[in-house]
């Protein structure tokens, strides 16, 4: 029917009130009364001339500023030019291009462990140095002629013998930096699986409410015009880009951890962790006790007193050597304790100071009296570096307590609030999103992610503890007796 002034055609449809009508009803608690504005009527109006063909194409202004109208009300749907971007590739296909035919194998923590301790090729290169550090001691050992005669003997057999407990704990320290590397890469697949497979369910929730959506085209572009819809686009899109990266991370993951056990060569399959939930560390030290350990057992420790021992036997030769030589050999000639590096500095957005390293050279030039007193400024280096690796091994110590204490803080604080966010994200995830879930949603999902997170960080400060007292701290790790979300949709 005709109405309106101008010759102005102005058709009216019932279906067009009662869609607005039953919009208003239905949502006017989430959205307030004042829901639908004129432009949003003209848009439904649009939508309802063109799919009755009251409008005559041939006419051409009435049917064109409708579409136009109904193009403009919702631009992100209905741009009909607009080229599709190409399919991304799908994860599988990227796994099975790089992994080259190997096939993955479940492993546990325990059994990954003990792969890399018999494969890692650092390890291994360790050894070798242990086993030199051996024949030089031996060699030093079992002089015999007139080498025997040489007034410093005595003091390079006591620096070998140095340098060959400086080579042990090079060797043990290498065996637990890699055992800190194998924990870690395990514990980042695991964290990686379990937020690809939350995002995985959101974006299922996501499309699947898309669709449903569209199938009431009336309701559809109300909730274009207020931006609901604008909103869960964003969302979604949000939610596939963080899915991409934690199902990229997870494969990078899984090829650290292969690396870490001996390389995917050596190995000969790609590892997959056999347990599907962070594990959690048992953890039941004081400070004391943790610095305690560190001071006594890791390889940067030893390895300072070590080189500051033998820095002062040094001396010691200096003055028994020839007083008619220019030129006498150090202990260098004898001894490497520079394996294990002590703790470097950090000035990037986490400052941490660094120590000085050892210093001697393998040759003293110059009279004796000059060639001692170069030896005995370098043994005061020697104490200078035995004092800064232990502040730093020390506040390494204490940053890695104090992080996991705040931890267990954050964790305890999260639980209050992880029951409601996992019951909305497994009502959300089973079925369409309703304007309310659509708000609830995000910071469920976030809620979620913290708890991960700082699950995840925990297990690696348990790594980090253990790794700091140069394993002789062991902190066992067990599966919880509840899961902290569970994924199973059913429940």
């Amino acid at each position: 029917m005709q109405g309106g002034q101008n010759n102005r055609y102005r058709p009216t449809f019932p279906g067009l009130h009662r869609d607005i009508g039953t919009f208003r009803t239905k949502h006017r608690k989430a959205f307030g009364a004042k829901l639908v504005s004129r432009g949003l009527e003209r848009a439904l109006r649009a939508y309802w001339i063109l799919k009755s063909g009251k409008v005559s194409w041939g006419d051409g202004r009435m049917g064109i500023s409708h579409l136009a109208c109904l193009v403009l009300s919702v631009p992100g749907q209905l741009n009909f030019f607009a080229p599709k971007p190409p399919p991304a590739p799908l994860i599988s296909v990227i796994e099975e291009e790089i992994s080259r035919g190997l096939k993955p194998k479940v492993l546990s923590l325990e059994e990954c462990l003990g792969v890399s301790l018999e494969l890692q090729p650092r390890i291994e290169g360790a050894r070798a140095s242990l086993r030199a550090a051996h024949s030089a001691y031996n060699g030093a050992a079992n002089i015999r002629g007139l080498g025997r005669l040489a007034p410093d003997l005595s003091i390079r057999r006591a620096q070998s013998a140095q340098g060959l407990e400086a080579a042990e704990a090079a060797l043990n320290q290498e065996i637990e930096d890699t055992k800190y590397a194998v924990r870690r890469a395990y514990f980042t697949i695991v964290y990686a699986e379990i937020q690809a497979e939350h995002l995985a369910r959101l974006v299922a929730a996501l499309e699947r409410t898309k669709t449903e959506h569209a199938k009431d085209f009336s309701r559809w572009v109300i909730e274009e015009y207020i931006g609901i819809n604008s909103k869960m686009r964003m969302g979604l899109a949000e939610a596939q880009n963080q899915l991409a990266v934690a199902q990229l991370g997870r494969l990078k993951a899984r090829f650290l951890l292969a690396e870490e056990m001996g390389g995917i060569g050596a190995l000969g399959y790609i590892p997959q962790p056999a347990d599907k939930i962070i594990l959690k560390p048992k953890i039941s030290i004081t400070l004391e006790q943790l610095e305690k350990a560190v001071d006594e057992n890791r390889g940067e420790r030893i390895l300072s007193r070590t080189g500051l021992e033998v820095s002062r036997l040094e001396v010691e030769a200096q003055r028994r050597s020839n007083p008619f030589g220019l030129i006498n050999r150090t202990y260098a000639s004898f001894a490497d304790t520079n394996r294990v590096p002590i703790p470097t500095p950090e000035r990037g957005s986490e400052y941490r100071p660094g120590a000085i390293n050892l210093e001697m050279p393998p040759f003293m030039a110059g009279p004796k009296p000059y060639r001692v007193e170069r030896a005995v400024a370098l043994a005061d280096r020697a104490e200078s570096t035995e004092a800064t690796t232990t502040n730093l091994t020390r506040l390494e110590s204490r940053v890695a307590y104090l992080s996991y204490r705040e931890i267990e803080r954050r964790i305890e604080a999260e639980r209050t609030a992880i029951d409601d966010a996992r019951k909305i994200f497994n009502r959300v995830t089973k079925s369409t999103l309703s304007p309310m879930d659509s708000f609830l949603l995000p910071q469920s999902v976030q809620v979620l992610v913290n708890y991960d997170q700082l699950r995840f960080d925990r297990a690696l400060i348990a790594a980090e503890m253990m790794r700091l007292s140069g394993g002789s701290i062991e902190i066992p790790f067990e599966t919880p007796a509840k899961p902290e979300l569970s994924t199973d949709p059913s429940k």
